[in-house]
């Protein structure tokens, strides 16, 4: 599948380089979903859908705000996600051991860039894509091969602080970054001060076959 990146006047969206290494809401959240890689050797929950105004971390509805540079956006989440993985956290009923940190990956971090720039410039929040497209299709599109994959998306948050806030005290997502059975990560976020949430977040979460 061919990967098309729809522009949107204005929007700011962010690509992360490659390092080494949602909560409350008063508005309506997906229940988390189970899917299988495309070899059936993994089941794996996505984090569920949050919608914007979480209690967790403020959020700023005035849609003005421009995200870091890229440098800063990656090392920000990367190293924001490895420093919740080095420690025990409650997601929900479930209390999940220290896990090891992640690598960056440059095709997840596209995925995650095609999809935190389709929901910006059509002004929806959802794992499937405008164009039908699932998290894992995303995936294999930039011609990644994986084992195991998990994708957050928020909308609303003006910064990384905010978002893993909100994340983190959303069962689905807590554990997708707590999982053990995966090794890299990419993470993009799209501005477009014309719609209704302002800010586009999308995690994405895997490990290479």
């Amino acid at each position: 599948m061919a990967l098309f990146i729809m522009k949107i006047i204005p929007i700011f969206a962010l690509s992360a380089l490659f390092l080494v290494g949602c909560g409350g809401s008063d508005g309506d959240s997906s229940s988390p979903k189970s899917t299988t890689t495309n070899n059936n050797e993994f089941s794996n929950p996505i984090g569920e859908v949050e919608e914007i105004n979480q209690t967790a971390g403020s959020t700023d509805n005035s849609n003005t705000y421009t995200l870091p540079d890229s440098n800063e956006f990656a090392e920000m989440m990367l190293n924001a996600v490895n420093q919740v993985r080095s420690e025990f956290q409650q997601c929900g009923d479930t209390t999940m051991p220290p896990a090891p940190a992640l690598m960056w990956n440059y095709d997840l971090e596209h995925a995650a860039f095609v999809h935190s720039s389709d929901m910006a410039n059509v002004d929806f929040m959802d794992h499937t894509g405008s164009d039908g497209s699932s998290p894992d299709e995303r995936i294999s599109a930039t011609g990644y091969e994986f084992n195991a994959w998990a994708e957050n998306v928020a909308v609303g948050h003006r910064s990384v602080e905010t978002v893993m806030a909100s994340w983190m005290v959303s069962e689905g997502h807590c554990k997708n970054i707590m999982s053990t059975d995966i090794t890299q990560m990419g993470a993009s976020a799209a501005v477009n001060p014309d719609t209704r949430y302002g800010t586009y977040w999308t995690q994405v979460f895997a490990r290479p076959r």
